[in-house]
């Protein structure tokens, strides 16, 4: 995401707008100058991210300084950034509350004095800026709270948020839903011969892997240990199985390198719940019945892929 490093400069008079860019230049601002609110809004809609602050004209023809505003309280990514208003014939206490009310942080009268503008927009562009870095700092924060330190895949906690969101998409549009759960065969044999750092490598490998043969609708998930789940968005059983058929084949076709001398093939077992047509788009207990499934691929020889029984 692009850091706010430009403070737009929006009035129709060229010569006050020029005054302004130099003094802002002046004073370290990357300066944009605009001539009137439909080419603000217009910028905003492009870059909002980039705007540090704007200071901003109120009188102008077609969209004014007001209508700027209130167009930018409507916008998510517009209404937080700082504005200063330039006013020439709205100094009343009215006009200023009005542009306080829909979101101008400063006035400034015409004529203003070039050191004082310069002085607040410093002062607004370096909140926004550090606003913007609380936020991504934020946005870290709750992705890490939702992967999987060792994979990058979602967690347990993800899983149940997206597993609850698809299931009630499912239920709702009556699409297909189908649940894989993946468990890594003999997977405890490979830490106890080689160490917990190469059962580590082999855990992130099988995962990208996962990843990597999924669709953007489609979803991966470590729900701890060896196991995995898959969530498939508008797939049936069945296409559902040839996916699952076609990762585990490539799992396989990768051996690994482990300690010193030694060289593993990877396998693992599924298990895969539908919600379709076939049963009523029937969406209840969707992970135990994968689980059974699992229980069945596993008793079954494992290195295979089962369907839940029928109803």
């Amino acid at each position: 995401m692009p850091k706010p490093d430009v403070v737009l400069v929006v009035d129709d008079d060229p010569a006050v707008r020029t005054l302004a860019a130099r003094w802002l230049s002046q004073g370290g601002q990357q300066v944009v100058e605009l001539d009137g609110g439909e080419a603000a809004l217009a910028w905003l809609e492009a870059s909002a991210n980039r705007v540090a602050a704007i200071v901003l004209d109120v009188m102008m023809p077609g969209l004014d300084g007001y209508q700027v505003l209130a167009a930018m309280r409507e916008h998510e990514d517009m209404r937080n950034i700082p504005v200063v208003l330039l006013t020439a014939h709205a100094n009343t206490d009215q006009d200023i509350l009005q542009g306080i009310e829909l979101g101008a942080f400063d006035h400034l009268e015409k004529p203003f004095r070039g050191p004082i503008l310069s002085a607040r927009v410093r002062a607004l562009v370096e909140k926004r800026r550090a606003d913007f870095e609380d936020r991504l700092r934020l946005k870290a924060a709750e992705s890490h709270a939702l992967k999987d330190a060792l994979t990058g895949l979602g967690n347990r906690r993800h899983f149940d948020a997206s597993l609850a969101r698809e299931i009630s998409y499912s239920a709702r549009h009556k699409e297909p839903l189908s649940l894989a759960i993946v468990d890594l065969d003999f997977f405890k044999s490979i830490n106890d011969l080689f160490g917990h750092p190469e059962g580590d490598r082999v855990l992130a490998h099988v995962a990208s892997t996962l990843a990597a043969g999924l669709r953007g609708s489609d979803e991966a998930f470590r729900l701890g240990g060896e196991e995995f789940c898959l969530l498939f968005r508008g797939t049936d059983a069945q296409a559902a199985a040839l996916v699952m058929g076609r990762l585990r084949e490539q799992v396989k076709a990768e051996p690994m390198a482990l300690g010193e001398h030694d060289e593993r093939t990877i396998t693992f077992s599924g298990g895969i719940s539908s919600a379709e047509s076939a049963n009523g788009f029937d969406v209840k207990d969707l992970l135990d019945r994968a689980d059974r499934a699992l229980y069945r691929a596993k008793q079954g020889g494992r290195d295979r892929i089962e369907l839940e029984s029928p109803l």
